[in-house]
């Protein structure tokens, strides 16, 4: 390669690692709480069967971890099971939008045992389902990411899309992550939690569908 040549291609390198640090340092790597957005608070406190029986604030830890204000935490039941429900929506402008609910769950004093993949709602739903054990009780979580019409558990490829929407000046753009929590009752199946977890997800995702972007 020509020397006149090597300093156009070092120039152009040049060029894209400083607008990639600019975009980064001012749009990825943000790290102030984004937005004043309520999405969340409009889901319905009735989802079919599921009931609100208990409703908590978010923390601000939780604020602070996620980046958003925009956080529900309720738990329903259908008169027999329970299930926890955690919405947050993020703006596209934060960075940590997406994330693996392993280490958060890690994180907490929870002791992680199984983690495996899920395909509800005709494969529409790429979740992630993990069993926890806290305090010698055993809970399940199922997690993804809704970004438009996908929901995903991969939170690399989240954060990559939702960035890059930002980038392009998409609207209405935004990760919310969704997560589901039930405990396990002495001598209940995995298929069994499995289907209650499922049961919720089909009334629950209309739903998101209506109020989240």
């Amino acid at each position: 390669m020509k020397p006149a040549r090597q300093r156009i291609w070092l120039a152009a390198a040049f060029l894209v690692l400083a607008s990639s640090g600019v975009l980064s340092e001012s749009v990825l790597f943000r790290q102030v709480v984004q937005g004043q957005t309520d999405l969340t608070r409009n889901l319905p406190r009735q989802l079919g069967v599921w009931r609100v029986v208990d409703e908590e604030a978010a923390t601000s830890s939780e604020v602070q971890g996620l980046e958003t204000r925009d956080i529900i935490k309720r738990s329903y039941t259908d008169g027999q099971a329970y299930v926890e429900l955690v919405v947050a929506y993020i703006a596209h402008s934060s960075r940590k939008s997406a994330h693996a609910q392993e280490a958060c769950l890690r994180g907490a004093g929870a002791l992680v045992g199984t983690i495996g993949k899920v395909r509800w709602e005709n494969g529409r739903v790429d979740g992630k389902l993990i069993s926890i054990d806290i305090r010698d009780r055993r809970e399940w979580v199922c997690y993804w990411y809704k970004i438009g019409n996908t929901y995903t558990a991969d939170y690399l490829a989240s954060s990559l899309r939702m960035f890059l929407g930002g980038l392009i000046g998409e609207t209405n753009q935004g990760s919310s992550l969704v997560r589901i929590l039930t405990p396990e009752a002495p001598g209940e199946s995995q298929s069994r939690i499995e289907s209650r977890m499922q049961d919720f997800t089909h009334a629950l995702l209309p739903e998101l569908e209506k109020t989240l972007p």
